[in-house]
């Protein structure tokens, strides 16, 4: 902006024109610089808050639904894509749990719902509730009648719990199985009975910062960036205890870790299974950046805040990177309605691996629901892959 003024044609004035726009000038400038200092604010602290919540580690029960009513059998419930889903899902509220049939009637705004066995509780209309598609809790005892060991095994933070359930012999293929990112052992139930009943050993671990596991020294999810050492570590309790190979069960952010793990340690692989994994972090970001309204450059601030408050290299977890370099076959499950995680990248990861390495099968659902929506096929599937590299 120019400060020169033109010349007054009356020469007596005592002060040009100058003086009065620089001092409006200086209030404009002031003006911008705090406008800029509040936006770069605005902007970090909005960035700050983004990356906390992907690295918060929180494992609080959230019942977002209403039971409508309750009677003869059934329960009606809002009507939303979790509770009008076909296939196989648990509701559950503070003090109890039910597995539902299929749905038998319903209007816009609900639907009603077989209950095919009340196994815990008393289903009360106006409780809180919410559709669980982990479908049991308790123990793999109690959860399905499968015999295990609570066992613990060695890792940089300290000794960490796991359920064994062991197979015809433990001279053998293990598995081992990884929840996502603040979920817990009790994710992998849906696939014990398979595992059992093909004989192989099952190990579903705890890692870092789970409930009654060690905890990270900042107390923060770091997205498998530190915890894919504890896979590591159960690999090679699983190695010192008759196994002879592995194949690593990843959900999740658990899929990021057993991919990790491969790479870090391929010689003891056999095989690997991911379930809607985050095969790609930034993308996966970005998708919740969206989903939360941020624009794209605010996303991109919440990112690079997080590399540097948990020291990742969000590059080295796109896998897509080392898709073409894959030695181990891969049975990759992903699900149509995938809010959590980003899908594209795992179609990108399944098309450019070797031919034949990786198996996708794609399924409806959300996010790690495959299983859900078609206990059978899912099954069969994940047997068919476990005969092949056991």
């Amino acid at each position: 902006m120019s400060t020169r003024a033109p010349e007054s044609p009356a020469p007596a004035a005592p002060e040009p024109p100058v003086r009065p726009r620089r001092r409006r000038a200086r209030p404009l400038m002031a003006a911008f610089a705090a406008f800029a200092v509040l936006l770069f604010a605005a902007v970090g602290g909005v960035g700050w808050y983004f990356a906390g919540v992907a690295i918060e580690v929180d494992h609080s029960a959230e019942y977002p639904l209403t039971i409508v009513d309750a009677a003869n059998g059934t329960v009606t419930l809002p009507r939303v894509p979790a509770t009008e889903r076909p296939g196989a899902w648990s509701l559950v509220w503070k003090d109890g749990r039910a597995f539902l049939g299929p749905v038998v009637g319903g209007g816009e705004d609900h639907v009603v719902r077989k209950v095919a066995s009340v196994v815990s509780g008393s289903l009360v209309k106006g409780a809180p509730a919410a559709i669980d598609h982990w479908m049991y809790d308790g123990d793999p005892k109690t959860a399905l009648g499968l015999p295990f060991e609570d066992v613990t095994y060695p890792s940089k933070v300290g000794p960490m719990p796991a359920w064994l359930v062991p197979g015809a012999a433990q001279n053998g293929t293990w598995v081992i199985a990884v929840h996502g990112r603040n979920s817990d052992k009790a994710e992998t139930f849906r696939v014990m009975r398979s595992v059992h009943e093909m004989g192989l050993p099952i190990m579903s671990i705890a890692y870092r910062n789970d409930v009654g596991a060690p905890t990270s020294g900042d107390r923060k999810n770091h997205l498998g960036d530190t915890e894919w050492h504890d896979v590591i570590s159960a690999m090679g309790y699983a190695r010192a205890h008759g196994a002879t190979g592995v194949v690593l069960y990843g959900w999740s952010m658990g899929g990021a870790m057993v991919m990790t793990a491969l790479r870090k340690d391929p010689t003891f692989v056999r095989g690997v299974v991911l379930d809607s994994p985050v095969v790609d972090w930034s993308a996966t970001l970005d998708k919740q950046g969206d989903a939360r309204h941020l624009p794209g450059f605010m996303t991109d601030v919440a990112k690079q805040v997080l590399e540097w408050r948990i020291g990742i290299d969000l590059t080295d977890y796109d896998q897509r990177r080392y898709a073409p370099r894959l030695r181990r076959p891969v049975l990759l499950y992903t699900t149509k309605d995938d809010a959590t995680v980003a899908n594209g990248p795992a179609f990108t990861f399944a098309r450019t691996a070797p031919p034949g390495m990786v198996t996708h099968i794609t399924t409806q659902g959300d996010h790690t629901q495959s299983w859900n929506v078609d206990p059978a096929a899912y099954e069969r599937s994940l047997k068919t892959f476990l005969k092949r590299v056991s």
